[in-house]
Parts: structure tokens; sequence; C-alpha cells
């Protein structure tokens, strides 16, 4: 097995950017492709010392591994973009999806990388950014899950769950469902009792009989900057635990709840650009000046 020096991240988002960050001061080259990428994007990824390489196909000569951290309604088209350049280079290149997709999904990638010649690697998220308090966890499957594990300890952690392409995604979906899942609840709580005219009630309530929740609630002061990602997220959720037996109709209601935040006042938001002084009671009157 070859040994992994240089890392190509799709995209340097809130994510990529800082596990690239990560990669990169533990003794890891970082690259990327920021050609038709947002302002914020190319800042981020500057700011996280990762190089920009504009031709795509140069990217993927150079890289020894592609790490494909977007939102996965980009999932599918970029391994997409990247068989194709496989397909011409005749490169046997590691590519791990480490979108939150179903496990039907990411067979599906695995198909379309395996057939272009490449190989493919079933990648879940579970964790904050890399310097946001424990490394993220970067769970990985499939036959080639090994060449991922060089990975481990650079910044980031990498559990390795064996042979299994969509084991990986199925852990995320499933830990998602709760983590996320939890945020829409919450918010849809909060909204509801602002609407209801028992705001401040129902807060008194929380606070003698569920602090533990409440405390987790303030969360929905930074949904804004998350809502837009975690959309498709809840959907594809939904597609995985319908195939396994489950209700599907939960997170659907979730991925409603987003697209609401997402369409509000606080919708625009970004990590960077939270308004950290805003108290939750002004955040959710923002939600409810939405309303349906």
């Amino acid at each position: 097995m070859e040994t992994v020096k240089t890392v190509a991240i799709l995209s340097p988002g809130d994510m990529g950017s800082n596990v690239g960050r990560a990669l990169r001061e533990n003794g890891l080259e970082v690259i990327t492709c920021l050609t038709e990428r947002s302002a914020r994007t190319r800042e981020l990824s500057d700011i996280a010392g990762i190089v920009d390489v504009p031709d795509f196909a140069e990217m993927i000569d150079r890289a020894d591994i592609v790490l494909s951290v977007l939102v996965p309604e980009r999932a599918v088209d970029v391994a997409r973009q990247v068989a194709a350049v496989i397909s011409e280079t005749g490169k046997s290149l590691p590519f791990a999806d480490c979108n939150p997709v179903a496990p039907a999904v990411a067979l599906h990638m695995a198909a379309i990388i395996e057939n272009a010649g490449g190989r493919y690697i079933d990648g879940g998220i579970i964790g904050s950014p890399p310097g946001r308090g424990e490394p993220p966890r970067f769970y990985a499957s499939g036959p080639h899950e090994a060449i991922m594990g060089q990975l481990d300890g650079r910044g980031i952690s990498v559990p390795l769950m064996g042979g299994e392409v969509g084991r990986a995604s199925a852990i995320k979906m499933c830990y998602a469902s709760l983590s996320k899942g939890a945020a829409a609840l919450n918010a849809s709580a909060l909204i509801s009792a602002m609407n209801l005219g028992i705001y401040d009630e129902f807060i008194a309530e929380m606070e003698s009989s569920q602090q533990g929740v409440l405390r987790n609630m303030q969360g929905v002061n930074s949904l804004g900057a998350k809502a837009f990602r975690w959309i498709d997220e809840m959907e594809q959720i939904s597609a995985t635990f319908g195939s396994a037996g489950a209700t599907p109709y939960l997170h659907k209601g979730a991925a409603d709840v987003f697209r609401h935040v997402t369409a509000s006042p606080i919708g625009h938001e970004r990590p960077e650009t939270v308004d950290a002084s805003r108290t939750l009671r002004e955040t959710v009157e923002l939600l409810v000046e939405k309303g349906d």
C-alpha cells in the first residue's frame, strides 16, 4: 500500500478547511481546486494554508487520496467528476466520500469510482471541525479503508469499520438522526411556544425540570449557519431509516424545519458571522418572523 503524502480536499468549507489545516500541520501536503468556488471558500482555504491547484485534472494527478467533504446534494456529482478524470488518466486513485449520505448512495458512488478504475472509501464524519474540542472521527469502511487509516492521529481520528461499503455512512446517519434531529425538535418547540404565547412559561418549566435540554436548546442560536447544509442530510436519514424498517417521516419533518430556518432572517449566517450577542428569545423571534 502506497504512503499518503498529498491529500486533495473537495471542498474546503468550514469542515474541509479545518481538516485541511489539521492535516497540513501534521506533515501532509493539502491541495484543492478552487475553480468556480465562492469567495468565502477561497478565504477559508487560504487561511488554512491549503494549496490551490487551478486545474482539476492536475489536482487529481498530484493527490494520493481525495477527501470529498461537501453537502450531500453535491456528493454524487463530485464523484462523477473525479471518476471522469480517473478514467482518462488510468490512475487508481483512492476516493473517500465523507459526506452524510444514505448507505445506498454510498454504494452507488462506489460503483461510479470503481468502474472508472479508482478505489472507493466510504466515510462518515462525527464531531466538530478540528480545533473545536476533540478531533472529529472520520469513520471509514470498504476494502480500501486502510488507506484512509493513514490519516489517523493527524488532527483527525479514523476508526475503521470493516470491509463493507455503507457501514461508515450508516453510523453517520444514525448518529446525526439524534444530534441534528434534536436540533430540529428544539427549534420546533421554541417556535411553537412563541407562536402559542407561552414562551416565558415554557422556558421557566424547562429551567425547573429539564435544565440539560434547555442548555442544548441554546444551539438554536447558531442554527441559521448550519440549517442549509442539513436539509438534504435529513432527507438522506429519512431514506436510510425507511430502508432499515423504521419510519422515514420523522426526519422529513426535520428537513422542513431546516428549510424554515434557512428561509428565515438568520438563514444567511455562517459559523464566522453568527451574532454571538443575540439571546435565544431574540433568535426565536426572528424564526417566528417568517411564520407560515
